[in-house]
């Protein structure tokens, strides 16, 4: 009896050790898991895609094939005043630098989020081509938005959206590029990592410059929209046209 005893209770730990290593295993693979959704959680809260809407900002196919079909066409013509009370002629503007156009609304997630790509930009191409933002709102509009991020390039104000509906530029984070001619040489109903890198080669091209190396791998692997500058909803644009 004296000899059982220890047989019987390494037995029975035997038993036992394997039924808490898997114990610890699901912890560690539960742990594992969490942290894993609330990094990617984080980061969908990082790129303003954290709302439980923001599907309805993927840009559509009938979107996309609606701003192609304004390439290589004359970009459409403006004057607009900026923050500071200065006009701004696209004519002006692409007749000394190729030029990038961009539309925004006050308040919309989406066009914050894309401010940044923006300034990066302006950092690195603003000796060879311009940049205006198009906000819908008063010069207290832009002027906020432009003291907000201390924007180097200028902020002209549309309070009524003409321009935008001119430009068929139904959502924020439309952005052009446009040559000295006058050109609409790309023209896209969103942003995304890779529309920014397309963005960045062809303004190498027209430039005739090396491309810039642009801190933009946070950009989203798909291709986004804004805010509507209208009432509808933005899975709905363009559908029915």
């Amino acid at each position: 009896m004296i000899r059982f005893q220890p047989e019987l209770k390494l037995h029975s730990a035997k038993i036992q050790i394997p039924a808490i290593m898997v114990v610890l295993l699901i912890g560690l693979v539960a742990i594992g898991f969490f942290i894993f959704q609330a990094k990617k959680q984080a980061e969908l809260q990082r790129l303003g895609l954290d709302d439980p809407e923001a599907k309805k900002h993927l840009v559509t196919e009938p979107m996309t094939k609606k701003a192609q079909e304004q390439q290589s066409k004359p970009a459409p013509e403006f004057e607009l005043t900026d923050s500071n009370g200065k006009l701004q002629r696209l004519a002006d503007l692409r007749s000394e630098k190729p030029t990038i156009i961009y539309f925004i609304k006050d308040g919309c997630p989406c066009s914050e989020t894309y401010e940044p790509f923006m300034q990066e930009f302006a950092r690195n191409y603003l000796d060879v081509a311009n940049v205006l933002g198009v906000i819908d709102g008063t010069q207290e509009t832009a002027r906020a938005w432009s003291s907000r991020y201390v924007n180097p390039y200028p902020i002209a104000f549309d309070p009524t959206s003409a321009t935008m509906r001119k430009w068929e530029a139904t959502n924020s984070a439309f952005t052009a590029l446009v040559d000295k001619q006058g050109n609409l040489v790309a023209y896209w109903p969103g942003y995304s990592r890779w529309m920014l890198e397309e963005l960045s080669q062809k303004l190498a091209d027209l430039t005739g410059v090396p491309r810039r190396r642009l801190a933009i791998i946070d950009g989203p692997s798909k291709l986004y929209t804004g805010c509507s500058f209208g009432d509808e909803d933005p899975s709905e644009i363009v559908k029915g046209r």
